[in-house]
């Protein structure tokens, strides 16, 4: 049965497996497969269906692809079940999910051989794939820029092969002859886009909302699918430095000590250039640490919002998210009502 179940949080090895069936049918039935790709909105009035059974004027096999299936009603399940009950030889159909499970109704009708579970990576498995990385690219890479690669990324191997791929390409453009070290992870993937989190992340700390706000609006549009995910990460990041910079002033520690022993995540962030040493004590002005533990908090709800949420509400979610760091300092918004008409 030409029908493929594809389940699991693993994006990264979900699509070299989608990839790899991709490049099986063109060789089989030539290089211009015909590829069409539904998400679950998309699919009314039997579209899905008409797409499979329909006969492709320009090639002679055709692809369909079904993403987010974890987001599929019970109609358009339905209407999946009816197609694999009786499927059409002109067509694949990919059905890819997030979750680790999808409806009975589907899951029996696609053959055990051609279902397959991507599972998130552990954190050994995500350092070796790291490494593994750079080696075939030949560099070498230090562990304490694995770890901070590590720190940065989503458990997807699809977004650590973003990060790892400019990297190594940045790198080479240099012709480093040295292993990768944690600073270099600092400097060439916080720093190499010309709008990131590293540059907002003064604009915050300053408590310039106008000039957040533009900033956020270059950033997110850039259009790479993975920046709002990368952007959140940076700024927690930032904040988590901040909070351990707050808790050694509090204990009594000097501001070149806060500033030497700074953490993240139990690792050491220490802040050396003069342009970060200002950002940090524009931020220790207008943050205090509770302040801070708040804002940390807010960007973590945030990442799973972002994860939930539909792209479509990205910007307004950062938005909120903006004000609700520089205005309330952390403190939750009010949930937004609306009168009846």
């Amino acid at each position: 049965m030409s029908v493929y179940l594809l389940l699991g949080p693993e994006a990264g090895a979900k699509e070299e497996a989608l990839r790899d069936i991709r490049n099986r049918l063109r060789t089989q039935y030539g290089g211009a497969l015909e590829t069409i790709r539904f998400y679950p909105f998309e699919c009314e009035g039997g579209q899905l269906t008409a797409a499979l059974l329909n006969t492709s004027l320009f090639s002679e096999h055709r692809l369909v692809i079904l993403s987010q299936a974890e987001g599929a009603n019970a109609a358009l399940i339905d209407e999946v079940a009816a197609y694999l009950a009786s499927p059409s030889q002109g067509a694949t159909l990919i059905i890819i999910s997030s979750e680790l499970y999808i409806s009975t109704k589907i899951s029996k009708l696609v053959p055990k051989a051609n279902t397959q579970t991507f599972y998130d990576l552990l954190e050994r498995e995500k350092g070796e794939w790291i490494r593994t990385f750079f080696r075939r690219m030949g560099i070498m890479i230090k562990l304490d820029a694995v770890e901070t690669l590590i720190d940065i990324s989503e458990d997807n191997t699809q977004e650590l092969r973003t990060i790892c791929n400019q990297l190594g390409l940045f790198w080479k453009i240099a012709d480093k002859s040295r292993p990768i070290e944690d600073e270099d992870v600092q400097q060439y993937v916080f720093h190499s886009r010309q709008e990131d989190a590293f540059t907002l992340f003064p604009l915050i700390a300053r408590g310039d909302l106008p000039q957040s706000l533009k900033s956020l609006a270059v950033i997110l549009g850039s259009g790479e699918s993975q920046t709002s995910i990368l952007l959140l990460r940076g700024l927690l990041w930032q904040f988590r430095r901040l909070l351990s910079i707050q808790e050694v002033l509090e204990g009594g520690g000097s501001e070149a000590d806060a500033f030497l022993q700074a953490m993240v995540m139990e690792k050491a962030a220490a802040i050396k250039k003069p342009k970060d040493k200002s950002t940090f004590k524009s931020a220790i002005q207008h943050y205090n640490r509770e302040q801070t533990q708040a804002i940390i908090a807010a960007l973590i709800k945030a990442d799973v919002a972002l994860k939930e949420g539909g792209s479509e509400l990205t910007q307004t979610l950062y938005e909120r998210l903006l004000y609700q760091i520089i205005v309330k300092k952390g403190a939750p918004l009010a949930q937004p009502t609306f009168a009846a008409l």
